[in-house]
């Protein structure tokens, strides 16, 4: 117990400043935005196309402008562009909740977008510049437990504001993302490497020097290509619970699985760093990632889709944290916030790949007569991106970093 507080106490301040940013962020983000479709489509009463629209500009504003931003927030600090990014989201966030209008709804998409495109590469530099190489898979492990915790959180507390209106529930996330900027604006300590400062040649360069780095570039295709698996989670419960039982609680069992990173996000974290090389923690991720998706579809049972869900879930407590913690190492001390900027917008197109896909792969099925069609092509796809990880790593091993193979 005494060397559990010691090991508390000794966390400094900044980290302490960015754990409840992320998880008061991660509260109100899980609050709305998991409502904000149901809203648009049975109050609104727009139409799905319409819906699917207004949530790809956020999508694409968030994502798709992460190079850009990643980039400033070399140029103008970590957190300056925290404090910018966290007013223009809640900005946006307090918009859905006094609009009725398309343009209004996808204008205030636009802003809860543009916020997270600027203080989320922002944030993951800001956790790099003060861990070190050897406590930085812990602190981003720690980062993902916490947001796991507000996908717990957020979505409990948004259907009990829901009961009484939707512009409640915008209200409340709108005065968490407020807290956020408050509490960061005074208890968050200015910081830079001045490495990064002293590399800054301009936008347009810093995005081609990025680009340039070769293994950053393969990497990025690896990443994306997993972030295809992850984005299945969504498509593919609601999928298999409508074939096997239309009236299961599919709450439940995302929440089955988020339990499940809270509790093991840390210790598997560790072990996985402390016993395998990173490419092989992450592709180990992937097959879980892989794997899990081919249990739930076929297995016949409820039981299938719950052992799926955990097995993907852990795959996810194994690759995030490994993930974030390589951008880094490619990153090393210079263009931090550049570096997550691009791997989120490789996100973006791996989630875009994943739901495209794999919606065509569910009805490629159907009309084969095929069912198990896109659970073997998940498990195929995962295992190839697992082929070509573990070849890149062989190819890195002989250096003393990923640093040392840009």
């Amino acid at each position: 117990m005494i060397s559990a507080l010691r090991k508390l106490t000794s966390i400094r301040l900044p980290f302490w400043v960015m754990f409840m940013n992320t998880f008061s962020m991660a509260v109100g983000f899980y609050m709305m935005i998991p409502l904000l479709a149901s809203y648009l489509l049975n109050d609104i009463l727009l139409t799905v196309t319409m819906v699917g629209i207004i949530s790809a500009i956020r999508s694409f504003s968030q994502q798709g402008l992460s190079v850009l931003c990643g980039t400033l927030a070399d140029k103008l600090g970590y957190k300056r562009t925290i404090l910018i990014g966290l007013l223009i989201r809640t900005f946006g966030f307090g918009m859905f909740g006094f609009v009725d209008s398309i343009p209004g709804f996808i204008i205030a998409c636009f802003f809860s977008g543009l916020g997270g495109s600027l203080f989320n590469p922002a944030s993951y530099a800001y956790y790099a510049a003060l861990s070190t190489s050897s406590n930085r898979i812990t602190i981003y492990a720690i980062r993902e437990m916490l947001s796991n915790m507000g996908f717990v959180v957020g979505p409990v507390l948004g259907a009990l504001l829901m009961g009484f209106h939707f512009k409640y529930v915008s209200l409340a996330a709108t005065l968490i993302f407020a807290f956020s900027f408050f509490f960061s604006l005074f208890f968050l300590p200015a910081i830079q490497s001045e490495q990064s400062r002293k590399a800054y040649t301009g936008i347009w360069s810093q995005m081609q020097t990025v680009w340039s780095n070769r293994p950053f570039r393969r990497f990025m295709l690896f990443t994306m290509i997993s972030w295809s698996l992850v984005t299945q989670l969504y498509i593919a419960v609601p999928f298999r619970v409508h074939q096997l039982a239309s009236d299961a609680n599919i709450g439940l069992i995302y929440s089955s699985g988020a339990i499940v990173m809270v509790l093991l996000q840390v210790p598997l974290s560790k072990l996985g760093n402390r016993k395998l090389q990173p490419f092989g923690v992450m592709s180990l991720g992937t097959l879980l990632l892989a794997g899990g998706l081919f249990t739930m579809g076929m297995m016949g049972s409820m039981w299938g889709i719950y052992a799926g869900v955990i097995a993907f879930m852990i795959g996810q407590v194994f690759l995030q944290p490994m993930m974030n913690t390589m951008v880094s190492d490619y990153a090393g001390d210079e263009q931090i916030a550049s570096y997550f900027g691009f791997n989120s917008f490789a996100l973006s197109i791996g989630a875009i790949i994943g739901n495209v896909g794999g919606g065509y792969l569910y009805d490629l099925g159907n009309v084969l007569g095929w069912q198990g069609l896109p659970w073997v092509c998940f498990l195929v796809f995962g295992l190839m991106n697992i082929r070509f990880m573990l070849k890149e790593q062989r190819t890195t091993s002989s250096g003393s970093s990923l640093r040392s193979a840009v």
